[in-house]
């Protein structure tokens, strides 16, 4: 779902890049509103939460990932994009480590898991500020190089659209005791503090990305978005969570996965600087 979405907002994207009312454009296009809906409600919000309640927020970004196959494809047979070695060589390398991530097991039962810790919540606001610090970074970057920013700005959105994952548990778990009858009036207070957060937060990822779509193909600028998706909640499953892998061969298989990601975007990032240096050059 959310990759379909991805490709229909890309569609519409295609057609207004050049207006200069860009995002007002597309919110007043309905097709545009349709691959949003698919994107981040249907598969976003409500497939997205139903897995973190079953398996933590370590895993579903990455087993989310499979879905580059449906993007990759798409792109070439309804947006008319091209697909170079580099490019399918580096979404098969993602897909694999996603599968490496996968079988690692990273889980944290977010029923259980205690979030009005003082511990825990210092943990999740410092690291949310150091990620949205870099995110600010690279925003810097994307102003001084204007060559590389779609590349950038996809990174940035990426960036901030992976504390929507570390957001969501704390979250999960708030909606996990109400619906089992466990009312806590600092919990729900917590609950709705992160419910504006990640209100916040997929708005402005989501904002940025659609922008960084004009300056790029589908099939390389939404997998660099989905690098620190995935790998950031892999991250705070030791920072924030405090957890640990199951056993020494989970840990390896994360290893294995977390660096095939990393390789992957390399790869992507090669082949987007190379696309928008043609574009400048035209």
């Amino acid at each position: 779902m959310v990759y379909i979405g991805a490709l229909i907002q890309k569609s519409v994207i295609n057609k207004h890049s050049n207006e200069p009312k860009f995002i007002r454009s597309l919110i007043r296009n309905p097709i545009w509103f349709m691959g949003l809906l698919l994107q981040i409600v249907i598969g976003g919000l409500v497939f997205y939460f139903i897995a973190i309640i079953f398996i933590g927020p370590a895993l579903v970004p990455g087993l989310m990932s499979v879905g580059l196959i449906v993007l990759a494809l798409g792109s070439v047979k309804i947006l008319k994009e091209t697909l170079g070695k580099e490019e399918i060589f580096g979404i098969l390398l993602m897909i694999v480590g996603v599968t490496f991530l996968g079988l690692s097991e990273l889980s944290i039962d977010v029923s259980t898991f205690n979030i009005l810790d003082s511990g825990f919540i210092i943990r999740i606001i410092v690291f949310t500020i150091v990620i949205l610090s870099l995110a600010i970074i690279f925003e810097f970057l994307r102003r001084k190089h204007e060559k590389y920013k779609g590349l950038l700005m996809a990174i940035e959105a990426g960036l901030i659209l992976s504390l929507n994952t570390v957001w969501a548990s704390p979250g999960t778990t708030v909606v996990t005791h109400v619906v089992n009858g466990i009312i806590i009036d600092e919990e729900i207070i917590f609950g709705i503090i992160i419910g504006i957060t990640l209100l916040l937060i997929v708005a402005i990822g989501i904002t940025i990305g659609q922008i960084s779509l004009k300056y790029g193909q589908a099939n390389i600028l939404v997998p660099l978005t989905s690098v620190p998706i995935q790998t950031i909640p892999v991250i705070a499953f030791f920072i924030i969570f405090l957890s640990t892998p199951p056993s020494i061969l989970a840990l390896i298989f994360m290893i294995i996965g977390f660096t095939l990601i990393i390789i992957s975007s390399f790869l992507l990032t090669k082949r987007q600087t190379k696309l928008e240096q043609l574009k400048k050059d035209q």
